[in-house]
């Protein structure tokens, strides 16, 4: 069960820089990846890496364990990706997105805004209230504010609000196909089975031969058995 990829990419590049998404893919699905390993695939120095690996690390999406070089004297980091909590802080971020979006489009939607056109004063944008404070002037050039139609920021902010619900909508894990494990279950029955049926034979012949044993002692005791004989007067 791995992390779906789309997820991964676009988490790792928000939080981290483009940059880590290698680095990711490579330890992803895995436990205790040596940090010397991941430098030589990814062709970095291990401080690189190390500062790839700490920005991950701040968001509590890695965890390491060290051990100890016996010949070199240096401790060496092992890492592992937390697939779970990727996906965790993942939905986090959108929802939160989702709601700062959804009051944009609320405003945008029942508000009225004013610009300045001008190419001089740059992006000048108010609403109702402040326009009507500078009596629907620009307050750089002193142009008329003209009204905005916000049709198309509408339509951008209801394009990203649908996007962030398909992603939503991905599941935490796609499957993936493994061979499945060799088990010795069918041997340890057969000798199971041996060890139950060579018990109770031993059990009947020892008790067939007891009662052998015993009836031919009573069919001796019968043969030796004399009858009392009667005194004649």
């Amino acid at each position: 069960m791995v992390l779906d990829t789309e997820i991964v990419t676009e988490l790792v590049e928000e939080i981290a820089g483009r940059d880590v998404v290698q680095l990711v893919e490579l330890i992803k699905g895995k436990v205790d990846v040596s940090e010397f390993k991941i430098a030589e695939k990814l062709n970095l120095t291990v401080n690189q890496v190390r500062n790839m690996l700490y920005r991950l690390y701040s968001h509590n999406l890695v965890s390491f364990t060290r051990k100890k070089d016996k010949k070199k004297g240096w401790y060496i980091y092992y890492w592992t990706f937390d697939e779970l909590k990727a996906y965790n802080l993942f939905l986090r971020l959108k929802k939160d997105k989702l709601k700062h979006l959804k009051e944009r489009l609320e405003n945008e939607s029942e508000g009225n805004y004013f610009t300045c056109k001008s190419e001089d004063c740059g992006a000048v944008r108010m609403n109702f209230e402040m326009a009507m404070e500078h009596n629907f002037k620009c307050p750089d050039c002193g142009k008329v504010l003209e009204r905005e139609e916000s049709s198309k920021r509408i339509n951008a902010i209801e394009r990203e609000i649908n996007e962030i619900n398909r992603r939503l909508e991905i599941p935490f894990v796609e499957t993936v196909k493994r061979a499945p494990r060799k088990t010795p279950t069918r041997r340890i029955r057969k000798t199971s089975k041996k060890t139950t049926t060579a018990k109770p034979k031993i059990k009947t012949t020892k008790k067939k031969t007891a009662k052998k044993k015993i009836t031919k002692k009573t069919q001796k005791k019968k043969t030796t058995i004399k009858k009392p004989t009667r005194n004649r007067k």
